[in-house]
């Protein structure tokens, strides 16, 4: 996490977590010395209330604090934030004093008070906290005082940028276009096509931030001036850049190079998911079409084995209980195992229920012409393959609990895109590749938008590479939600 979001995280910690103690002090004074509804409880019921409270908003908070940057997130987006944080808080914190038997619990007063003055703070709290964190951090003693280096031809929306983090304040700008050969080349061209006279004039401020200096004296600059980090944004390469570069690691001032090769491939991307480190003792760029939180991957897969412990019991029992039926009208195995491509290509099988008769795969080269899916997915109205009892099973979604087994394996996940089978996969475009790139999941953004109303594999491939770009712990949950809801009214089953 960069300097930025360090800041922003603690702020928001600790700011969020005064409201949380003020909300709950102001509603046992309200309630205890003004409405009397509120009885006397020991000191020691308090401390274990607001310990459990802390730890809950703890959880809550390092789940599904926000990453966004402050100055991007709207209104919309804000109040969703600590609404959610705000519920979710009082959730846990509700189920913890319950089962520590805190008697404070039988307070209902106490409980819906604090919770609705939690909200009611947040919203002004967030708001100055914004305007604070956008307006005045920047020149508080706690932002990072930086310098640029760069040309004069791209220094306008470079500090344009800069300026908007508010984690720094840039103190000086050096413009190099007559320093070097190679800065007067890519800034006038190779023809110097440029009169001396245009090349000496230069502004002597951009966005109110000083032009230091213009000639090769700047380095005088840097070794007196206050400096925490030093920006080189340059268009061009010269070996005068390692050395410079030395020298203020020296100083030990942090350094924040741009390579001109990156910056083209950057432009050019349809990601900007960018991240750079040594390996090997090598300098590497890592591009990625989405990049995910660590933190928030651990608690997806932990929170997809303690479920599926619990899948795999109610699947036990759903084959047992459709065992003899199934067997009765069609003779055979009772699981349908086949082989399907996961994340990033990992082959492995998948479980069901069997619904469809033995010979169902043999069969299908003579309904192909039948597909109700334009591109490639195979899905056939009416499929006389399915049995009695498989239309039942498929109705209710019985059929995938077996998939359990593979959550509990590590094979897929509860929330995710649905696997391809081989012959599918084999078919793909690259770019239709990026849908697998998470684990895929029981159930998905293209279940529960109504899977069967969707007959255009490229709007599957969209939702799909949606849920990836904008994955977070509250979207399963959302998802699952939705999972719930689809399976009991049915919608798009088929």
């Amino acid at each position: 996490m960069n300097r930025r979001g360090k800041v922003q995280l603690w702020l928001e910690f600790f700011s969020d977590l005064s409201c949380l103690v003020a909300a709950n002090i102001l509603s046992y004074i309200v309630f205890h010395f003004g409405v009397h509804k509120i009885i006397d409880y020991p000191v020691t019921d308090w401390v274990r209330y607001f310990l459990t409270l802390l730890v809950s908003y703890m959880i809550v908070f390092t789940g599904f604090y926000s990453r966004l940057n402050i100055t991007r997130r709207n209104r919309k987006a804000e109040a969703i934030s600590l609404v959610r944080n705000a519920t979710l808080t009082y959730l846990m914190f509700a189920a913890l004093i319950l089962l520590l038997k805190n008697p404070i619990i039988e307070s209902r007063y106490m409980i819906i008070a604090a919770y609705t003055s939690y909200i009611l703070l947040l919203i002004p709290e967030r708001y100055y906290l914004k305007r604070w964190i956008t307006g005045s951090f920047t020149n508080s003693r706690t932002a990072a005082i930086a310098g640029v280096i760069t040309t004069s031809d791209i220094a306008e929306d470079f500090i344009k940028g800069i300026k908007e983090d508010w984690s720094h304040r840039v103190s000086g700008i050096i413009l190099v276009d007559n320093v070097y050969e190679s800065a007067r080349a890519a800034v006038y061209g190779s023809d110097g096509s440029a009169s001396v006279a245009q090349r000496d004039v230069f502004p002597k401020s951009i966005y109110d931030i000083p032009v230091i200096s213009t000639d090769d004296s700047f380095m005088d600059w840097i070794r007196s001036a206050p400096l925490d980090e030093v920006f080189i944004n340059l268009n061009f390469n010269d070996d005068i850049i390692p050395e410079l570069i030395e020298e203020l690691e020296d100083m030990g001032i942090t350094v924040h190079l741009n390579i001109p090769r990156l910056a083209k491939m950057v432009d050019e991307s349809k990601f900007d998911n960018i991240s750079c480190r040594v390996y090997a003792g090598y300098p590497m760029a890592t591009f990625a079409a989405a990049q995910h939180s660590t933190y928030e991957l651990v608690i997806k897969r932990a929170f997809d084995i303690l479920a599926s412990l619990f899948g795999c019991v109610f699947a036990l029992i759903a084959m047992a209980i459709v065992a003899i039926p199934l067997k009765k009208e069609s003779p055979g195995p009772l699981i349908f195992k086949q082989p399907r491509v996961g994340r990033n290509g990992r082959i492995f099988n998948i479980y069901k229920i069997r619904s469809m008769y033995v010979d169902a795969e043999e069969r299908k080269a003579e309904y192909l012409a039948a597909n109700k899916m334009d591109g490639l997915m195979f899905k056939l109205e009416d499929d006389p393959r399915i049995t009695k009892v498989g239309r039942v099973i498929r109705k209710y979604s019985i059929d995938e609990l077996p998939q359990f087994f593979n959550v509990l394996k590590g094979d897929m996940s509860l929330v995710g895109t649905r696997p391809p089978t081989i012959d599918e996969f084999n078919r793909y475009e690259s770019r239709h590749k990026r849908r697998l790139s998470m684990r895929p999941g029981i159930s998905g953004m293209w279940q529960v938008s109504g899977r069967s109303e969707i007959t255009d594999f490229e709007e599957v491939v969209e939702l799909d590479c949606k849920y990836i770009d904008e994955w977070s712990i509250m979207l399963d949950i959302k998802i699952l939600l939705k999972t719930v809801y689809v399976v009991l009214t049915h919608k798009g089953a088929q």
